[in-house]
């Protein structure tokens, strides 16, 4: 699969890299740091409107902040797969931007009209470019898949499966507005004091059948 990545921070290079080892075709836009992550990964670079056009999913991978141009830069993304990994931190990481009634993945939509926008915020940057994300009792970290096509959907999660993660369907893209709090509340166990390797994991009890 072609996978168009917006966004060359550590998340974005992450992905680009244990992609580019799954045999997906990578081509990182942006900027300086785009050149560098595919020197180093040694795969395609381009403008961001160019990485739109290569992808068969375009991941969008920059801090929620820089949406606008980023966006702005890429061009129509109408009909395209367009995967937002985008959750809405102020820039100093102690809270969300906004929240509870509106997301960042909506306003990833609004920024990128007829978009199949899928909100489903990765692990952990470091935690994906260690390799295989296992935790204690080999539990993987859940992410949480939101949006309002089923089909774009279903290539997300199958993309979260490849990374060792476990998707969870969890409804419609205003979903967003619950899971964006839940990916702050880990990143504040995670950044609190010493800083921990931590995943939020989403446990079901299969239902007891009748006699």
């Amino acid at each position: 699969m072609k996978l168009g990545i917006i966004g060359a921070g550590s998340l974005g290079t992450a992905l680009g890299q244990r992609y580019a080892e799954s045999g997906h075709s990578i081509m990182f836009g942006g900027g300086a740091s785009a050149q560098d992550a595919a020197v180093r990964l040694r795969v395609r670079v381009g403008s961001n409107a160019e990485t739109a056009a290569f992808g068969d999913v375009v991941i969008l991978a920059v801090p929620f902040c820089a949406i606008g141009p980023a966006l702005a830069d890429a061009g129509s993304l109408r009909g395209r797969v367009l995967w937002s990994c985008v959750n809405a931190l102020r820039p100093d990481f102690t809270g969300l931007a906004i929240g509870f009634d509106n997301s960042g993945a909506e306003e990833v939509a609004r920024r990128a009209p007829g978009a199949r926008v899928v909100a489903a915020v990765p692990p952990f940057a470091h935690a994906i470019a260690k390799g295989p994300l296992s935790y204690d009792r080999d539990l993987a970290p859940t992410v949480f898949v939101c949006g309002d096509d089923s089909a774009a959907k279903r290539i997300i999660e199958d993309l979260v499966l490849e990374l060792g993660a476990h998707p969870v369907d969890v409804g419609s893209l205003t979903a967003a507005r619950l899971v964006e709090p839940a990916m702050m509340l880990a990143v504040s166990i995670a950044y609190a004091g010493v800083p921990r390797d931590v995943g939020l994991r989403l446990l079901e009890r299969s239902p007891i059948l009748a006699a």
